[in-house]
């Protein structure tokens, strides 16, 4: 496996783009700004979305209208996440891919996405305002939280390790 990513830091290295982030001196920032904001709209919505599913906010409306409404912003904000992340490993791959923070916290992403559409589609079938949450989605609603700040927290120590 270090092989493999060793082989991808050397290639990324040779990229245009590469040169572009370290070269310009308002790229990384510009990209970590975007990066941060992205995941304080993905952290934000979730936790919306989870303390809904949770019956602890957002009483007015169902579990479905909150998922209505923010799903979408969950969405975009992930697609930016994935493309401000891909930009800052063409600026530091080393610092990135051979880092073993950063491999947990793309580990942990990879899960937190997986349990979001699992409990964005269970939310999609909760319609009445009123009703119990089921167990499974209260559930869903703790974990992808608690994977969200851990990512967060990976993220952060990124720079320490």
């Amino acid at each position: 496996m270090n092989d493999l990513l060793n082989g991808a830091v050397r290639w990324i290295d040779t990229l245009q783009l590469h040169q572009l982030m370290v070269n310009v001196g308002w790229a990384v920032p510009l990209v970590q700004t975007i990066h941060i904001l992205s995941i304080a709209v993905v952290f934000g919505s979730s936790l919306v979305l989870s303390l809904r599913a949770l019956q602890l906010a957002g009483g007015g409306l169902s579990p479905a209208s909150w998922g209505a409404r923010l799903n979408g912003w969950i969405g975009g904000a992930l697609l930016v996440l994935l493309l401000t992340g891909a930009l800052m490993i063409c600026g530091e791959p080393g610092r990135s891919l051979l880092n073993r923070t950063f491999q947990i916290k793309m580990l942990l992403t990879l899960v937190a996405v997986i349990l979001f559409m699992a409990l964005a589609q269970r939310i999609r079938l909760l319609e009445k305002v009123d009703s119990a949450t089921p167990g499974a989605v209260r559930l869903l609603a703790v974990l992808l939280l608690l994977l969200w700040l851990a990512i967060i927290t990976c993220g952060r120590w990124i720079a320490y390790t």
